[in-house]
Order: C-alpha cells, then sequence, then structure tokens
C-alpha cells in the first residue's frame, strides 16, 4: 500500500515517450507517472539507464484535486517529521510553508499555535490530516507529539530541534517524537529556533513531562570546572564578582557552562572551604 507523505520503493511498469508509469510491487493498479526529464536526471547520476522492472525511490503525495503524484524530489521533511519550515504566502484557507516540493505545504489556521507570517520560519509538526486525507502540518507540537517520556534515562544522548520559548525555558522536539524542556538557567549558550543540536535526557518528572540538558557534564567535567574556577580566582587575585545573582550570560562569557553548573561548582568548593561565598562574589580562602 502507498504511504502518503513518505517514500515509496516502487516498479517501473511501463516506459512511454515523455517518462515513466511506476506502482507498487509490480502492479498495474494505482500506477503513478514518472516524467522522464526526473528519471533521467536520476540515471545519469548512477549511469545506467530505467526501463521495465527496475525499481525507484520515490515521494508521493496528492494534489489539489485528490490525486496521487510521484516525484524523485526530496521534500524537506516527510510525514512524522519536524521541520523549521518558511511560510511563503497566507490567504483564506491558511499558510503554506516551502517543504521543498512544487506543491507547497499547507499550515490550517486550527493547526497555528499563533499567527504565523509570510517570510517566518516556523517548527512544524508534518501528518496527514484524517478528514481530508491530505498532508498538512502544524504548530501545535504537543497535539502530534508526546510529552511523556517514560522509554528514556536520565543522561541519555538525544537528538534536539529548538522549537519554542516559554517562561520556564525552551522547548525542544526529542528524536523527531517527542517534547522536552531545557529551563533557562541549564543554558550554557544562546539557543535559535531550528537550532539542531545534541542534547541529554537530564530527568523524567513524576507527570511523565521530559527535563532536557545541552551540557554533558560527568564526574570528571565536574571536576574540571572546580579546578578552572579556582585558576580563575587565582588569576584575578583570590575574588571574582560572580554569584548565583549573576546573569547566565555572564557566567557563560566566563566559564562556558551554565548557570546551574557553575553554582553546583561553587558549592562544591565550598563544602571543601577552598572559597568563600557572598553576596556579591566567590573569593579563595
Amino acid at each position: 500500500m502507498l504511504q502518503l507523505g513518505k517514500h515509496n520503493c516502487l516498479t517501473v511498469i511501463e516506459v512511454v515517450a515523455d517518462g515513466y508509469y511506476v506502482s507498487e510491487d509490480d502492479s498495474p493498479t494505482e500506477k503513478l507517472f514518472l516524467s522522464a526529464k526526473e528519471v533521467h536526471k536520476e540515471s545519469v547520476n548512477q549511469k545506467k539507464e530505467k526501463g521495465v522492472g527496475d525499481q525507484l525511490d520515490v515521494f508521493c503525495y496528492k494534489n489539489a484535486d485528490g490525486s496521487w503524484v510521484a516525484t524523485m524530489e526530496a521534500p524537506l521533511a516527510q510525514v512524522g517529521e519536524c521541520a523549521y519550515l518558511e511560510v511563503l504566502t497566507v490567504n483564506d484557507h491558511g499558510a503554506f510553508l516551502d517543504w521543498g516540493l512544487p506543491k507547497d505545504l499547507l499550515l490550517p489556521f486550527s493547526e497555528q499555535a499563533y499567527p504565523v507570517r509570510e517570510g517566518g520560519r516556523y517548527v512544524v509538526c508534518i501528518f496527514v490530516d484524517k478528514s481530508t486525507d491530505r498532508i498538512a502540518c502544524s504548530t501545535v507540537l504537543h497535539e502530534h507529539l508526546s510529552e511523556e517520556g517514560g522509554g528514556f534515562r536520565p543522561r541519555q544522548a538525544v537528538d534536539l530541534l529548538i522549537a519554542g520559548k516559554s517562561k520556564l525555558g525552551y522547548k525542544a522536539v526529542i528524536n523527531g517524537e517527542y517534547i522536552g524542556l531545557i529551563f533557562h538557567e541549564d543554558l550554557s549558550q544562546p539557543l535559535k529556533f531550528g537550532e539542531r543540536m545534541q542534547g541529554w535526557i537530564k530527568s523524567i518528572r513524576d507527570d511523565g513531562k521530559i527535563d532536557l540538558s545541552i551540557n554533558s557534564l560527568d564526574k570528571q567535567s565536574r571536576n574540571e570546572l572546580d579546578e578552572r574556577i579556582l585558576a580563575h580566582l587565582k588569576n584575578v587575585g583570590g575574588r571574582a564578582a560572580l554569584s548565583d545573582k549573576s546573569p547566565p550570560e555572564e557566567i557563560f562569557r566566563v566559564f562556558k557552562v551554565s548557570k546551574r553548573n557553575f553554582k553546583r561548582s561553587v558549592g562544591n568548593l565550598y563544602k571543601q572551604r577552598l572559597i568563600r561565598i557572598e553576596s556579591d562574589g566567590i573569593e579563595l580562602v
């Protein structure tokens, strides 16, 4: 069965003057047309002409009239994936986004978590609208992705796509399937929407929500940070105007770590009686 909005491996069943007819499992039912231009481009890359019986990797979607379309062009993302896409136009039907194909991707008003504008770029989840059987996308990510991470474990490495911002921190898509949160106080660097990076599972809350970290701070890294703080204090005369009240940006500028990790190391050094903590800074004992 053809998969809408995904790549399909289809077989050439007929060669005509201006292109090829392909179908699934070498069956003439639901045959789709591919232009000769598309197939010849692929053939040139592989230095081999295509003929009946050859298999092609094609992407399938639907036209406005509901007819199936096959193309060898690859979209920026397929159904079930998230991507950072640009809005080309906004009209009475919704917004239309560029996803790398001739037919633009619809973002219905009902799937907009907030109004979008032409020229803006947004993280969207691509899905098949069951009511219309058409491909669409959504910025209401929590309706399409899970917020519960029972299958994850603390310190597990994951792939992140920065998707939004709240009062608590930045929301990120995890492995294309889940949503988690990076707290502002855990930030060790400025983040941008649409940015992809490696992260780690920090913890799973009692309600199943996922807390994330973009800092891999193991025991060795913590010890190294302790030593860097001590070395910095020695270099600046034994006292630094950095404390738990300092802005995260200032801490990151000096030590390239998050405020939380800085506070953890400061607390550890204090317990070892290597530093004193004052209201406006820290100093060597």
